[in-house]
């Protein structure tokens, strides 16, 4: 399989009041990262990491399956590990843990396999790490099941319903406590719930509900910082899907009103945030990539930014407020379509500059999820299908991995 990082030629802006990027000649995320390995080859420390050029994550085998727009997912924990969720012939949701380099990954299962699973999420912070995913047994109604680890992943709960009839999980995590949101229901009629869980007493909040739709809410992101929460959701109220925010300035006891950040035909958002303000979301709408950003904690935000062509972007920031986003590039107009994808990345500063669009795998690629690693350097994974045999799904192929820069220089 030939994988290289390579630039792509899209045009970029640059949020007002912001300065013009860099040329391809500059350094960080304008310039397609060295294909150098870890330095030692296998484990670097948070304080150290470096480039990892484009792995194959062995443990994944050659079927990690993927529910349709949601990739294996990646993220760091308070340590610096990195930790993987990734489902294996549809049944299994598994999980690895590495420093660095990910070529050794050694996958534990964590579902019990009984039921056809997809959607995974994750967030890790001090001792936790919570995996989520949904699962429907045949002919039986779906939900979101959730299962936590205390020692690194070592051991795991047995997986235990969070709602029936749930789906599109996402969770967020930040000095212990973890923040989820999903939605009930389907394209005919849906909500978006949240929970959270203290870090405390180790205990799950009764779900609330937090839209205000008469219609279909779909596919909600969650962000958490410090006693901040942020919750937005693509929603079709007014007809065509567009994105709304809600907002909570007390760990998501109470929510400020809803905002509504687009007006076009957009949906799947994401959202990151800094520890200083800086919160940044993305989505996708008519093929195209676009993110806005906000300095007031997601009060207002900027004029919208399209940095790429294609379809579910995943958000990652730094406490400085500097972000990695990733997705799925493609020209196609449709979502599904997968021989034409390649697994991309952006990189932006905290006061708005954005680099140039890099290409993880000029092969067909799926959904890259990304997560930062506080030092200057983040992870990305993504789905490769290109080497695997005719007929397979879509949405099934080879785990890959890499460490890149985060910061346009």
């Amino acid at each position: 399989m030939r994988t290289r990082l390579v630039t792509i030629a899209v045009s970029i802006t640059v949020l007002a009041g912001t300065v013009a990027c860099s040329s391809a000649g500059g350094t960080g995320a304008n310039v397609a990262p060295s294909a150098s390995p870890a330095v030692d080859g296998t484990a670097n420390a948070r304080s150290a990491s470096s480039l990892v050029a484009p792995e194959k994550l062995e443990a994944a085998g050659s079927s990690a399956n993927i529910g349709f727009n949601n990739a294996a997912q990646v993220v760091t924990g308070s340590d610096g590990a990195q930790h993987y969720v990734f489902v294996t012939g549809s049944r299994t949701v598994m999980h690895g843990s590495a420093h660095g380099s990910a070529a050794g990954v050694e996958a534990t299962a964590i579902s019990s396999g009984q039921g056809k699973v997809s959607l995974t999420a994750i967030a890790a912070s001090d001792e936790i790490i919570v995996i989520g995913w949904t699962e429907a047994a045949a002919g039986g109604q779906a939900g979101v099941y959730l299962s936590e680890s205390s020692d690194g992943g070592a051991t795991w709960t047995p997986p235990h319903l969070l709602e029936a009839g749930a789906s599109g999980l996402s969770l967020a995590a930040r000095h212990g406590t973890v923040v989820a949101a999903w939605f009930v229901g389907d394209e005919a009629g849906a909500e978006i719930h949240f929970a959270s869980r203290d870090g405390e007493s180790q205990e799950w909040s009764e779900p609330i509900r937090i839209d205000g739709s008469g219609a279909a809410p779909l596919w909600p992101a969650v962000e958490i910082s410090g006693e901040a929460v942020w919750v937005t959701w693509r929603d079709n109220r007014d007809g065509a899907y567009h994105i709304y925010l809600r907002r909570s300035v007390d760990g998501g006891a109470t929510w400020l009103s809803e905002q509504e950040l687009t007006h076009t035909n957009t949906g799947d958002p994401t959202i990151c945030a800094g520890e200083n303000g800086v919160v940044w979301l993305a989505h996708h709408g008519r093929g195209r990539i676009t993110v806005l950003r906000s300095t007031d904690a997601g009060a207002t935000f900027g004029e919208p930014v399209v940095v790429g062509n294609g379809w579910f972007p995943r958000l990652s920031c730094e406490a400085d407020g500097d972000m990695i986003l990733g997705w799925e590039q493609s020209d196609s107009i449709d979502p599904k379509a997968d021989d034409t994808k390649q697994a991309a990345y952006v990189t932006g500063n905290t006061d708005g500059t954005i680099g140039r669009a890099i290409v993880l795998s000029e092969t067909a690629g799926t959904c890259a999820s990304v997560t930062v690693r506080g030092d200057g350097y983040a992870d990305a994974v993504w789905v490769d299908k290109s080497g695997s045999a005719s007929g397979v799904p879509a949405l099934a192929g080879e785990l890959w991995h890499a460490v890149v820069e985060v910061g346009t220089g």
